[in-house]
């Protein structure tokens, strides 16, 4: 792969050979020659062909000694876009394609590569003076494998890294992050036994372990569901609202269905305080309230509210205030 500065130089060509000739309404091959003593005349013919090819440039009158005209399409013309194209978009395209990232996840399969391959691939465009295959390998050494730290970055923080990860790039970072989080967390309760709810310890030894994201990482607050089976064996988790705010957003209608879906004897409700302080408010006490007199009518049992802090959780059976 060619080092950034063989790059600017590129870049200072094609803009220079462009730049002489926008200059010109109409002309010959050996005008330009003459207007560019210094620059190869391979290289101009080939900037020459290439706005042809692109459509920038029209080409008239004999075949061996040709007219060249800037065409219509001039208007729209970014010399520095259409250059970029060629020299910078991404970097890593001009190396051999044994060693492009993409390449070699294809041959050998996505677990060979590199942490720093895998997010030059999901930057995919570098910029001037940076591949994206050099934007990975920023990343990668100041995150190391800490994928989760990467994870919680803004996209503020990450741009003083690198000006190459735009929106795009940090949209494909995070959605790549969080998909693998998904995937741990679903393999995680396919190989787990069932867990069984014998008590409010139990409870809380649970809502600690299953929605540890939650309680560290949740910017809103979330209403979800426990559900449990006759012998207290969990069912399953559903997630009920996000971004709740008043008891309208934990109706018992939303909050029951999936209890009537899976035909759960049981259920704990669970939700997170992003403050950090699990203390229960009024609100809190009064959609619980709610929620046990539309388990009873139901005849589902509603075991216990935990309310998720980062660092504690509270049961508001243990309490006594459920």
């Amino acid at each position: 792969m060619k080092g950034s500065r063989s790059d600017t130089e590129r870049f200072a060509r094609y803009q220079g050979v462009v730049e002489a000739l926008l200059r010109q309404e109409s002309f010959l091959k050996r005008d330009a020659y003459e207007t560019l003593k210094d620059e190869e005349p391979s290289f101009i013919g080939r900037v020459i062909a290439e706005l042809v090819r692109d459509g920038y440039l029209n080409q008239d009158g004999k075949k061996s000694k040709p007219t060249y005209s800037w065409s219509e399409k001039r208007n729209d013309f970014e010399a520095g876009r259409w250059i970029d194209q060629r020299v910078f978009t991404p970097t890593v395209k001009r190396s051999p394609s044994v060693d492009r990232p993409r390449e070699r996840l294809l041959r050998l399969g996505p677990a060979e590569l590199k942490t720093s391959e895998l997010l030059a691939i999901l930057v995919r465009a570098g910029l001037q003076g940076e591949s994206a295959m050099q934007v990975g390998e920023k990343l990668a050494a100041r995150f190391g494998n800490d994928l989760h730290t990467l994870s919680l970055k803004a996209r503020g923080e990450l741009k003083q890294i690198s000006k190459a990860i735009g929106e795009t790039a940090y949209c494909q970072i995070m959605a790549a992050l969080e998909l693998g989080k998904r995937l741990v967390s679903q393999e995680k309760s396919i190989s787990e036994p069932l867990h069984k709810i014998k008590d409010t310890a139990a409870a809380l030894s649970f809502c600690r372990k299953h929605f540890t994201r939650l309680a560290q990482e949740g910017a809103k607050e979330e209403f979800h569901v426990v559900l449990l089976d006759q012998k207290h064996h969990v069912i399953k988790t559903a997630q009920i609202t996000v971004g709740l705010s008043n008891q309208s957003l934990a109706h018992p209608r939303e909050v029951f269905r999936p209890a009537i879906q899976e035909s759960a004897a049981a259920l704990i409700l669970v939700h997170n305080h992003p403050s950090g302080d699990p203390t229960p408010s009024q609100e809190d006490k009064t959609i619980t309230k709610e929620l046990k007199g539309a388990a009873e009518v139901l005849r589902v049992r509603l075991l216990d509210h935990i309310i998720l802090g980062k660092d504690r959780a509270l049961s508001m059976a243990e309490e006594k205030i459920f």
